[in-house]
Protein backbone atom coordinates (compact mmCIF):
# COMPACT_ATOMS: atom_id res chain seq x y z
CA UNK A 1 0.00 0.00 0.00
CA UNK A 2 1.21 3.28 -0.98
CA UNK A 3 1.70 6.69 1.57
CA UNK A 4 -1.53 8.09 -0.83
CA UNK A 5 -3.36 5.11 -0.50
CA UNK A 6 -2.53 5.15 3.76
CA UNK A 7 -3.30 8.93 4.02
CA UNK A 8 -6.79 7.64 2.75
CA UNK A 9 -6.49 9.54 -0.82
CA UNK A 10 -7.92 7.53 -3.70
CA UNK A 11 -5.86 6.93 -6.83
CA UNK A 12 -6.79 7.26 -9.57
CA UNK A 13 -6.80 4.63 -11.96
CA UNK A 14 -9.33 3.98 -14.93
CA UNK A 15 -8.76 -0.01 -15.29
CA UNK A 16 -10.09 0.13 -12.10
CA UNK A 17 -12.98 2.73 -12.39
CA UNK A 18 -14.94 3.94 -15.40
CA UNK A 19 -13.25 7.76 -16.24
CA UNK A 20 -16.41 9.43 -16.96
CA UNK A 21 -17.97 8.77 -13.98
CA UNK A 22 -18.17 12.08 -11.69
CA UNK A 23 -16.62 11.68 -8.11
CA UNK A 24 -19.63 14.28 -7.22
CA UNK A 25 -23.03 12.55 -7.85
CA UNK A 26 -24.99 15.62 -7.03
CA UNK A 27 -23.64 16.91 -10.52
CA UNK A 28 -23.83 14.59 -12.95
CA UNK A 29 -26.62 14.69 -15.45
CA UNK A 30 -28.23 12.13 -17.27
CA UNK A 31 -27.85 11.34 -21.32
CA UNK A 32 -30.79 13.67 -22.51
CA UNK A 33 -29.10 16.60 -20.74
CA UNK A 34 -26.18 15.64 -22.09
CA UNK A 35 -27.49 15.20 -25.54
CA UNK A 36 -28.95 18.68 -25.12
CA UNK A 37 -25.64 20.11 -24.45
CA UNK A 38 -23.97 18.34 -27.26
CA UNK A 39 -26.72 19.73 -29.61
CA UNK A 40 -26.87 23.34 -28.70
CA UNK A 41 -22.51 23.62 -28.33
CA UNK A 42 -21.24 24.99 -31.57
CA UNK A 43 -17.31 24.74 -30.14
CA UNK A 44 -15.32 22.19 -28.25
CA UNK A 45 -11.81 20.83 -27.31
CA UNK A 46 -10.27 17.79 -28.20
CA UNK A 47 -7.58 15.88 -26.73
CA UNK A 48 -5.06 13.73 -28.60
CA UNK A 49 -1.39 12.09 -28.31
CA UNK A 50 0.82 10.93 -30.55
CA UNK A 51 3.61 8.71 -29.70
CA UNK A 52 6.92 8.78 -31.08
CA UNK A 53 9.24 6.02 -32.14
CA UNK A 54 11.09 6.08 -28.48
CA UNK A 55 7.48 5.37 -26.78
CA UNK A 56 7.58 9.41 -25.87
CA UNK A 57 3.88 10.36 -25.63
CA UNK A 58 3.10 14.08 -26.90
CA UNK A 59 -0.27 14.94 -25.49
CA UNK A 60 -2.19 17.98 -27.63
CA UNK A 61 -5.63 19.43 -27.25
CA UNK A 62 -7.14 21.27 -30.25
CA UNK A 63 -10.26 23.91 -29.58
CA UNK A 64 -12.84 23.83 -32.69
CA UNK A 65 -16.52 23.76 -33.93
CA UNK A 66 -18.02 20.53 -34.09
CA UNK A 67 -21.50 18.47 -34.35
CA UNK A 68 -23.15 15.82 -32.87
CA UNK A 69 -24.43 13.44 -34.55
CA UNK A 70 -27.22 11.59 -32.35
CA UNK A 71 -28.17 9.05 -35.36
CA UNK A 72 -24.68 7.28 -35.51
CA UNK A 73 -23.75 8.84 -31.94
CA UNK A 74 -20.47 10.91 -32.99
CA UNK A 75 -19.47 13.78 -33.33
CA UNK A 76 -17.41 15.10 -36.31
CA UNK A 77 -15.58 18.25 -37.35
CA UNK A 78 -12.74 19.60 -39.14
CA UNK A 79 -9.17 20.73 -39.57
CA UNK A 80 -6.18 21.26 -42.16
CA UNK A 81 -5.19 18.75 -44.36
CA UNK A 82 -2.20 18.37 -42.86
CA UNK A 83 -1.16 19.00 -38.83
CA UNK A 84 -0.67 17.60 -35.85
CA UNK A 85 -4.27 16.99 -34.88
CA UNK A 86 -4.20 14.40 -38.40
CA UNK A 87 -1.00 12.85 -37.22
CA UNK A 88 -2.62 12.21 -33.68
CA UNK A 89 -5.57 10.69 -34.93
CA UNK A 90 -3.65 8.31 -37.38
CA UNK A 91 -1.82 6.77 -34.98
CA UNK A 92 -5.68 5.04 -33.24
CA UNK A 93 -5.03 6.53 -30.36
CA UNK A 94 -8.31 7.11 -27.84
CA UNK A 95 -9.77 10.46 -27.88
CA UNK A 96 -11.21 12.85 -25.59
CA UNK A 97 -14.13 15.60 -26.48
CA UNK A 98 -14.56 17.97 -24.09
CA UNK A 99 -17.97 21.13 -24.04
CA UNK A 100 -18.84 23.42 -21.39
CA UNK A 101 -21.09 26.82 -21.02
CA UNK A 102 -19.37 29.33 -18.62
CA UNK A 103 -21.24 31.69 -16.17
CA UNK A 104 -20.31 33.84 -13.53
CA UNK A 105 -17.02 33.60 -10.93
CA UNK A 106 -18.29 33.27 -7.96
CA UNK A 107 -15.95 34.53 -5.09
CA UNK A 108 -15.84 33.15 -1.13
CA UNK A 109 -14.08 33.84 1.81
CA UNK A 110 -12.28 30.74 1.47
CA UNK A 111 -9.94 30.37 -0.86
CA UNK A 112 -10.94 26.57 -1.60
CA UNK A 113 -14.27 27.63 -2.56
CA UNK A 114 -13.99 30.43 -5.05
CA UNK A 115 -15.69 28.89 -7.90
CA UNK A 116 -17.32 29.72 -10.96
CA UNK A 117 -20.81 28.64 -12.82
CA UNK A 118 -20.33 25.32 -15.42
CA UNK A 119 -22.15 22.93 -17.18
CA UNK A 120 -19.86 20.54 -19.10
CA UNK A 121 -19.69 17.05 -21.05
CA UNK A 122 -16.98 14.66 -21.43
CA UNK A 123 -16.66 12.62 -24.15
CA UNK A 124 -14.55 9.17 -24.43
CA UNK A 125 -14.23 7.26 -28.12
CA UNK A 126 -12.57 6.80 -30.86
CA UNK A 127 -11.73 9.34 -33.63
CA UNK A 128 -10.68 8.46 -37.13
CA UNK A 129 -10.17 10.22 -40.53
CA UNK A 130 -13.09 10.43 -42.85
CA UNK A 131 -11.57 8.94 -46.38
CA UNK A 132 -14.47 8.27 -48.16
CA UNK A 133 -15.64 11.44 -50.07
CA UNK A 134 -19.40 10.71 -49.60
CA UNK A 135 -18.71 10.21 -45.73
CA UNK A 136 -16.70 13.05 -45.60
CA UNK A 137 -19.15 15.37 -47.48
CA UNK A 138 -22.15 14.56 -45.71
CA UNK A 139 -19.96 15.05 -42.46
CA UNK A 140 -19.16 18.42 -43.04
CA UNK A 141 -22.55 19.34 -44.40
CA UNK A 142 -23.87 18.41 -41.04
CA UNK A 143 -21.32 20.59 -39.30
CA UNK A 144 -21.48 23.65 -41.17
CA UNK A 145 -25.32 23.34 -41.03
CA UNK A 146 -25.10 22.95 -37.27
CA UNK A 147 -22.98 25.62 -36.08
CA UNK A 148 -24.47 28.20 -38.94
CA UNK A 149 -28.73 27.29 -37.91
CA UNK A 150 -30.25 28.20 -41.08
CA UNK A 151 -27.63 28.07 -43.46
CA UNK A 152 -28.13 25.46 -46.10
CA UNK A 153 -25.41 23.92 -48.13
CA UNK A 154 -25.71 23.94 -51.68
CA UNK A 155 -28.41 26.05 -51.34
CA UNK A 156 -27.39 29.34 -49.70
CA UNK A 157 -23.95 28.28 -50.61
CA UNK A 158 -22.08 26.35 -53.25
CA UNK A 159 -22.23 22.48 -53.20
CA UNK A 160 -19.14 21.25 -51.21
CA UNK A 161 -16.72 19.95 -54.11
CA UNK A 162 -14.15 17.19 -54.28
CA UNK A 163 -11.82 20.17 -54.36
CA UNK A 164 -13.01 21.67 -50.78
CA UNK A 165 -12.46 18.05 -49.60
CA UNK A 166 -9.19 18.10 -50.44
CA UNK A 167 -8.02 20.90 -48.58
CA UNK A 168 -9.23 20.02 -45.60
CA UNK A 169 -9.51 16.66 -43.12
CA UNK A 170 -13.06 15.76 -41.71
CA UNK A 171 -13.08 13.95 -38.63
CA UNK A 172 -15.97 11.29 -36.79
CA UNK A 173 -15.31 10.63 -32.83
CA UNK A 174 -17.12 7.69 -32.07
CA UNK A 175 -18.75 7.75 -28.75
CA UNK A 176 -17.79 5.22 -26.59
CA UNK A 177 -18.95 6.92 -23.17
CA UNK A 178 -19.41 10.31 -21.92
CA UNK A 179 -19.89 12.31 -18.42
CA UNK A 180 -21.73 15.42 -18.00
CA UNK A 181 -21.97 17.68 -14.84
CA UNK A 182 -23.08 21.01 -14.12
CA UNK A 183 -22.34 23.10 -10.96
CA UNK A 184 -24.92 26.79 -11.53
CA UNK A 185 -25.16 28.12 -8.02
CA UNK A 186 -26.17 31.16 -7.08
CA UNK A 187 -23.13 31.68 -4.65
CA UNK A 188 -20.24 29.85 -3.53
CA UNK A 189 -19.99 28.11 -0.23
CA UNK A 190 -18.32 30.57 2.53
CA UNK A 191 -16.24 30.10 5.31
CA UNK A 192 -17.91 29.90 8.71
CA UNK A 193 -16.38 32.17 11.31
CA UNK A 194 -15.41 34.56 8.82
CA UNK A 195 -16.51 38.28 7.96
CA UNK A 196 -18.58 38.90 4.67
CA UNK A 197 -16.92 40.12 1.44
CA UNK A 198 -17.38 43.61 1.20
CA UNK A 199 -20.44 44.15 -1.37
CA UNK A 200 -18.03 45.19 -4.23
CA UNK A 201 -16.45 41.86 -3.44
CA UNK A 202 -19.32 39.77 -2.88
CA UNK A 203 -20.65 39.92 -6.58
CA UNK A 204 -20.77 37.34 -8.82
CA UNK A 205 -18.54 38.37 -11.74
CA UNK A 206 -19.01 37.23 -15.70
CA UNK A 207 -15.78 35.75 -16.77
CA UNK A 208 -15.23 38.43 -19.34
CA UNK A 209 -15.22 40.82 -16.69
CA UNK A 210 -12.21 39.09 -14.98
CA UNK A 211 -9.93 39.46 -18.12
Amino acid sequence: MTGAQRSGVNIYDPAQRDPSLSRRPQNRRDDAWIEALLTRAPLGRVATVYQDETGQVWPFVTPLAFAYRPESLDLVYHTNVVGRLRANTAQGHPATFEVSEIGALLPSTSPLELSVQYRSVIVFGQARVLTDPEEARAALTTLSERVFPGLRIGQHTRPILDSDLARTAVYALSIERWSGKENWADQALQEEGWPPLPPELARPRPVEAAR
